[in-house]
């Protein structure tokens, strides 16, 4: 089965149409699998931990204990794949782990009310979180098999089916309440059948994996990098080679193009955190809407989002660059979370909460793939990175983890007014000053932005100097060796070169407007 798993099908870097197919439909169905798994235990999971003894405080700790095994496991399988040249293997193993936790997760509930039941939960999501962290390798698989011009499509089309699969969750959710089957002294019902579904799609997750993700080849410069760093035979030439290679990856990791993309990604995904954490207790003062009235408002922005991804891969795939969409993005994002802090009232309108939280999801796709893509070009810009792709779309990706594991807890602290202090306030917000960190990320994020812009035009004004300049210096030191003789002799030369070049450009024109130029060419001659 390994060696079934590390060999190569393609004899190229780029993979043909079939197997393009063959990628995109294991790669999506990976995105889908893990978006529905999540989706699927989030609403249920606070009434499977009381139910089986806990409290709300645990409930808490199990909510975090995915993203952070997530977190932590991004950097361990970007590493695996860059140390093997491989995914299916390390992808297959999350996967597997993951289907682990669907089963730990189904037979917690047979364990002992109180401490064995709740640990047990805790374990399940803590393995589901080691499964959720291959969206990293997702994202590194295409910054190896895919050419640069079609990443940013590609990206929002992975994208876009996570977004489907989350939105496809309570579909499942209204499946597994029908569940009620009693098995002995233990009964299957709607909660801890959640682990017959986590169970189910992992394994489809990895029969996808398997027979359809094929392993992309090294080229010829990664491959010889890797045969030289493998026959190094001196250890003291590996200590210093070693030395040296760090600080290279040091200082081209604190690069602006690096550091950029990776403060979008933690931006955004901190920024939607203000109105997922944040709508529920504002709309219930203000409107008075209750869970399925915020469901309903928080699950239409889903195919809001899948909309707004397919107008990124058109936009791509008709030339606009990732920075002009980052950017636009960029711009509709601090517009929409000034609406959010401004408009989000006890005395506001249905539509003055929920345009903000439109223009927030419009924003979503116009941030999400095009920073992938733009991280993903500075990372193979850099020869001293390029070989250690997986471990930095891992880093890209802890990005967003830290974002979706630290923000709630200080959004809920620092952002959300009592609804006592709402009543007392003169402005009657439900949001603090301290939700203005949303457009302030955003503004960051694309003064950045405007810097690497203008850092690369210098670069490449300061190139188109340099080149003539060079060229200027070369003729006048072989011009200084010639006789004047031969100096004339060229330069005449070169007039009538100039001549001839200049009759033939009109000749060109003259021929593309059905006119002739018989008098000047016989002039020529």
């Amino acid at each position: 089965v390994s060696a079934h798993l590390k060999k190569s099908t393609p004899h190229n870097n780029q993979l043909q149409q079939p197997q393009m197919k063959r990628y995109l439909i294991a790669l999506a169905l990976s995105g889908v699998v893990d978006a529905i798994s999540y989706m699927v235990v989030t609403p249920s999971l606070v009434f499977y931990v009381l139910e089986n003894g806990g409290t709300k405080e645990s409930y808490g700790l199990i909510m975090s204990a995915f993203s952070f095994a997530s977190f932590c496991t991004k950097p361990v399988l970007g590493m695996w794949s860059d140390v093997s040249g491989g995914f299916r293997v390390p992808f297959i193993t999350s996967l597997i782990v993951a289907a682990i936790g669907g089963l730990v997760y189904l037979l917690a509930s047979a364990l002992p009310d109180g401490r064995a039941a709740v640990g047990a939960i805790l374990a399940a999501r803590l393995l589901g979180g080691v499964g959720a962290a291959n969206s990293a390798l997702g994202f590194a698989y295409v910054a190896r098999a895919v050419p640069q011009e079609e990443q940013t499509k590609t990206n929002s089309m992975l994208s876009m089916m996570r977004i489907l699969g989350m939105a496809s969750g309570p579909g499942v959710n209204v499946l597994v309440s029908w569940v009620h089957l009693d098995i002995g002294a233990w009964s299957l019902d709607p909660l801890n059948s959640v682990g017959i579904i986590l169970i189910i799609c992992n394994l489809l997750a990895v029969a996808s994996i398997f027979f359809m993700l094929d392993e992309p080849d090294l080229n010829d410069k990664e491959q010889e990098t890797a045969i030289d760093s493998d026959s190094r035979p001196q250890l003291s030439k590996q200590g210093s080679s070693f030395a040296a290679s760090t600080a290279e990856i040091i200082r081209a990791t604190i690069s602006m193009d690096i550091l950029v993309p990776v403060l979008s990604i933690f931006s955004f995904n901190a920024n939607f955190q203000l109105i997922e954490t944040g709508f529920a207790p504002a709309a219930h003062h203000a409107l008075g809407w209750g869970p399925v009235a915020t469901s309903i408002a928080l699950g239409s922005i889903s195919f809001i989002i899948a909309f707004n991804m397919y107008a990124v891969m058109q936009l791509s795939s008709r030339g606009v660059s990732d920075p002009k969409l980052l950017s636009g993005g960029l711009v509709l994002s601090t517009v929409a979370y000034l609406a959010l802090y401004f408009g989000w009232t006890a005395e506001a309108s249905v539509w003055e909460f929920y345009f903000p939280i439109l223009g927030a999801a419009c924003s979503f796709p116009f941030l999400a793939a095009p920073t992938r893509s733009i991280f993903t070009v500075a990372v193979n810009t850099k020869p001293t990175l390029k070989r250690f792709q997986g471990s930095f779309q891992a880093v890209l990706s802890m990005g967003a983890s830290v974002a979706g594991f630290v923000a709630p807890g200080l959004i809920a602290a620092f952002c959300l007014r009592h609804p006592d202090e709402v009543e007392a306030s003169a402005d009657k917000r439900e949001l603090t000053p301290w939700s203005l960190f949303a457009p302030i990320l955003s503004l960051l994020t694309l003064v950045g932005m405007a810097f690497i812009g203008i850092s690369k035009k210098d670069e490449t004004g300061a190139n188109a100097k340099k080149e003539p300049a060079d060229d200027e210096k070369a003729f006048g030191e072989e011009s200084s060796l010639l006789e004047s003789v031969e100096r004339r002799a060229s330069c005449t030369k070169s007039k009538r070169e100039k001549r001839s070049s200049m009759i033939a450009v009109r000749t060109s024109a003259c021929q593309c407007m059905g006119l002739t130029q018989t008098g000047e060419e016989n002039t020529i001659r």
